[in-house]
């Protein structure tokens, strides 16, 4: 059930409004009562190719993700057959996206004094990567119920605490719809 990122392009489209932009699953079937879930993706930190970078951000995701089920009183299981549903995720950064975020002062913006009025023109080899969120969660084996995909740019890469606000947010979105726990 991991998605594969296709339709990158149209998302790094979507990417230049700096707002996070979300995307949801449309459900495949009904949604049902679930208490129990257990994870459809093993973590990054067990893949030898895997960077740092991306290995953090998956630990962020994975950790979000769980803090959010376990607030709506989901019950993390380790066994298949105990599991009502699956939960699965993927985060993915795109390093090479250019732009510039108004709303954060310390991004580095450079006005060329010939463009347009609102025309911000960026200094040679600014970037600011693209953070790409997926979460899934359906049945096991079947179509996904909640979720989506959600991506903001992250303009200051060297920051923990933008990093984690960013993926709190996008999980907070793309988890909205969740019921709480069937009790």
């Amino acid at each position: 059930m991991r998605y594969l990122f296709t339709g990158l392009f149209g998302l790094l489209l979507l990417a230049g409004c700096q707002e996070i932009q979300v995307e949801r699953a449309v459900p495949g079937a009904p949604p049902v009562a679930f208490s129990t879930y257990k994870w459809g993706v093993a973590p990054l930190s067990g893949t030898p190719d895997a960077s740092a970078q991306l290995v953090e951000l998956d630990e962020e995701m994975r950790d979000t993700v769980a803090a959010e089920m376990q607030e709506r009183g989901y019950r993390q299981v380790t066994q298949e057959q105990d599991a009502d549903m699956v939960v699965d995720y993927q985060v993915a950064v795109v390093d090479e996206f250019f732009s510039g975020d108004t709303r954060d002062p310390s991004w580095d913006k450079q006005f060329d004094s010939n463009a347009p009025q609102d025309v911000v023109e960026l200094p040679p080899l600014t970037d600011a990567p693209l953070v790409i969120m997926s979460v899934g969660i359906g049945r096991p084996g079947g179509a996904i119920i909640w979720g989506g995909r959600a991506s903001e740019l992250l303009t200051r890469p060297d920051s923990i605490e933008q990093r984690q606000r960013l993926i709190a947010n996008g999980v907070n979105e793309l988890l909205r719809d969740l019921p709480p726990a069937y009790q």
